[in-house]
């Protein structure tokens, strides 16, 4: 009897685990695949437009970053938005890993 409520003990904290290192990776690829957006659609937008549209989705998503930590870049075809963060893994109860997230997307703009 003791031996299962290890057992399950053990499965909760691994499925709690996985949940929450989860939970913190799928809102990273959001917000990847969000400033993806922003940078296809904000060519014709000027740099500090682009750069407030990321904040306000790194808000929208609860993205722990600080503004300062976007950086927008524009060429005469391509736009980049770089970005890095640090998330605090729950990878225990109690217990918080620090996971540095760095993200870069670009998309091509056009000539106009």
């Amino acid at each position: 009897m003791l031996k299962t409520v290890i057992k399950l003990l053990v499965a909760a904290v691994i499925l709690n685990t996985a949940w929450r290192v989860g939970s913190t990776f799928l809102t990273y690829y959001r917000f990847e695949d969000r400033l993806q957006e922003v940078a296809q659609f904000g060519g014709s937008r000027p740099v500090a437009e682009v750069r407030e549209q990321a904040v306000k989705v790194s808000k929208e998503l609860d993205v722990p970053i600080e503004p300062d930590a976007i950086v927008v870049r524009k060429t005469d075809r391509e736009i980049f938005i770089d970005a890095s963060y640090v998330d605090q893994l729950q990878v225990f109860p109690g217990y918080y890993y620090p996971w540095e997230f760095k993200l870069s997307v670009k998309a091509w703009t056009r000539a106009w």
